[in-house]
């Protein structure tokens, strides 16, 4: 586990956990308003759950049949196993479960290989949601690799190719279907 990681999991998920989350609901409006009907009801694997908390936002757009809530962080797990989801422990950086949908919220970024993770990610789900920020100023405080509004669309065009594209904010919001 590198540094930054090791000062994460071992002091800022405790301390101060996923706290980018209590602004999320002007988003999760928004990709309601946006999101395909024939991404409902799928079995769904969040990825990089955190503490659940957009886990509960994805459940009431998206009503699936199933999720599964996986992060790395037992931390995280805990937290949101509490708030009754199941949980896995998980790193997608180094290994991914298959299924019908995958969701990356505000997790992505996380990965040093985005595009090994996202092309693993394109092999194993029929259908990807990706909710992502793309750097600002205001991202100096951010852990993770947040690329740039360009450079998200750079790999999203290499490795997805065809998908739907939407802009909140500073938020790249993706739905795809292989």
């Amino acid at each position: 586990m590198k540094f930054r990681e090791l000062v994460i999991e071992k002091i800022g998920y405790k301390l101060a956990p996923c706290m980018y989350n209590r602004f999320h609901d002007p988003l999760f409006k928004f990709i309601e308003s946006k999101t395909p009907k024939e991404f409902k009801n799928k079995a769904i694997y969040d990825l990089g759950c955190g503490d659940g908390e957009n886990t509960y936002r994805l459940q009431m757009i998206f009503k699936p049949k199933e999720i599964f809530a996986c992060d790395r962080s037992k931390p995280m797990l805990k937290r949101a196993r509490m708030k009754g989801y199941k949980t896995k422990y998980l790193d997608f950086k180094k290994k991914l479960p298959k299924g019908e949908m995958a969701a990356y919220t505000y997790s992505l970024h996380h990965a040093y290989d985005k595009k090994k993770v996202l092309e693993k990610t394109v092999e194993n789900f029929k259908y990807i949601f990706i909710c992502e920020p793309y750097l600002k100023i205001s991202h100096f405080y951010n852990w993770g690799h947040v690329p740039s509004r360009k450079e998200w669309a750079v790999l999203f065009d290499k490795v997805l190719n065809k998908y739907d594209l939407y802009e909140f904010k500073n938020n790249l919001v993706i739905f795809f279907k292989r």
